[in-house]
């Protein structure tokens, strides 16, 4: 197998803030990555050569609107979301465009080939633990290296799929029914936002929250 940088190279390497073996951000990514793809010492190696853990908190903004930084999030443990600002009739609103739960990335840039940035700020919704990886060290290695493009890929799809059902959730008929069917395809979104977040992303209003959560709960809508 021919590489830009041959495997050998990348045990000579080092980086300067060395991640340890047992940091629970690398522990993470690659007990998720070897879900899809065998695993070798080599692998582990890459990932400890070119990834950044990050402790994120809560509010903390992680790449903001058109930043020409090219990068993968991945989390590990908490959650993030790509946030936009909305003016309805004069009023800032805030809109939650896509949610990252463990298991799941967003990207600054619309595609990994790409340099347009993403629309919005990347923000911490949840305090935890998130793996950032360059594009640069994808793409050095991502045609040569099969596990590479298999976890890109799967990364991918399972965004796409969730873009998806957000799009078909947004075209459903009334507030009401949205919330429903955010219920039906997005359960894991549901179970860990709360209701603020949930009407931001789903993009109705909080009190539509909580007459259809309750509705769900008692088969019952709530009286006027």
């Amino acid at each position: 197998m021919s590489y830009k940088h041959s495997k050998s190279d990348l045990f000579e390497t080092r980086q300067a803030k060395r991640i340890r073996k047992h940091n629970p951000g690398l522990r993470a990514l690659l007990a998720f990555w070897s879900r899809y793809c065998d695993l070798s010492p080599w692998h582990a190696q890459w990932a400890l050569q070119h990834i950044d853990v990050m402790r994120i908190r809560r509010g903390e903004v992680l790449s903001w609107s058109g930043d020409r930084t090219k990068k993968v999030y991945f989390v590990c443990e908490g959650m993030l979301g790509r946030i936009i600002s909305i003016e309805v009739n004069g009023i800032a609103k805030r809109r939650i465009m896509s949610i990252a739960l463990p298991g799941l990335a967003l990207t600054s840039t619309t595609h990994l080939y790409r340099n347009t940035p993403h629309e919005g700020d990347i923000v911490a919704l949840r305090s935890g633990i998130v793996v950032g990886i360059s594009y640069k060290a994808i793409k050095a290695f991502k045609t040569e290296e099969p596990a590479i493009e298999t976890l890109i890929d799967i990364l991918t799809h399972k965004k796409k799929r969730q873009l998806e059902a957000h799009i078909q959730i947004l075209h459903s008929t009334s507030p009401f029914e949205r919330y429903l069917l955010f219920d039906k395809l997005m359960p894991e979104i549901r179970q860990a936002t709360n209701q603020r977040e949930q009407a931001d992303f789903l993009g109705i209003s909080r009190r539509t929250v909580q007459e259809a959560s309750y509705f769900l709960l008692t088969g019952k809508r709530p009286k006027k």
